[in-house]
């Protein structure tokens, strides 16, 4: 198995047990017929900061939950296929700092969802490619604004039962931790993306007109789905 298909198995487990649990408490909360919103972020009250740890595995619903898992998975398996030596410390850093803000700025009231993490992963991919200043770095960064342009509205006051502020601090962290990180860049290899590949003339056939490649390995797919946000639940939903 090549190191990329190995690293892209990797992120794609890791992406799925932290999906998975996300996926067992709230399937422990409808089993139990109970609610665990007391232990989201309650800001600026001490049992409240008991919800920077937990907030981001309980969801207000099913459909919150459905929205924030499609967008977690496919920014962890992008944060640890392409950073996976620093992957884990910034999320680590991102999942922290995201909760610390929140108690300490948000609305007195109780914020669950992974909103903020999301918001985080995909602000520190995108700040990390504008620091690093190579080309498929920025392309990467590219990529993320492209998929989540709009999370620049979802930082704005709006709707009273979703958290933005959890929003706009998953970006600042994001944005925080990427500076915080930078020198740590210097031990992470430069992204390779497949279409950056030197390729050899002998993988190529030269049919007079065109060129064809002839490696069956030197292909890649794409696939698209357009995901929907749900908003409306009792408690501030991020």
């Amino acid at each position: 198995m090549s190191k990329e298909k190995s690293l892209f198995r990797q992120s794609v487990v890791f992406g799925s047990y932290i999906i998975l649990i996300l996926w067992l408490v709230k399937a422990a909360e409808w089993g139990f017929a109970t609610n665990f919103a007391h232990f989201g972020i309650m800001p600026r009250h001490l049992l409240g900061t008991i919800g920077i740890f937990t907030s981001p595995f309980i969801h207000g619903d099913f459909l919150h939950l459905l929205s924030n898992s499609f967008s977690l998975m496919l920014l962890i398996i992008i944060l640890f296929f392409f950073y996976d030596k620093i992957a884990l410390k910034a999320l680590l850093y991102i999942y922290i700092v995201t909760g610390v803000f929140v108690w300490i700025i948000a609305r007195e009231a109780y914020h669950i969802g992974a909103s903020g993490v999301i918001y985080g992963i995909a602000s520190f991919i995108l700040f990390s490619g504008l620091l690093r200043k190579n080309q498929s770095s920025l392309a990467l960064s590219f990529v993320v604004l492209l998929l989540y342009g709009g999370m620049f509205y979802g930082v704005l006051p709006q709707d009273g039962h979703i958290s933005w502020e959890s929003h706009l601090m998953g970006l600042l962290s994001g944005l925080l931790v990427a500076l915080w990180m930078k020198n740590d860049f210097a031990g992470q290899a430069e992204l390779k993306l497949y279409f950056e590949k030197d390729w050899d003339e002998e993988e190529f056939e030269d049919d007079g007109e065109h060129y064809n490649f002839t490696n069956p390995d030197h292909q890649f797919l794409y696939e698209y789905k357009e995901l929907k946000k749900t908003e409306d639940n009792e408690d501030k939903k991020d």
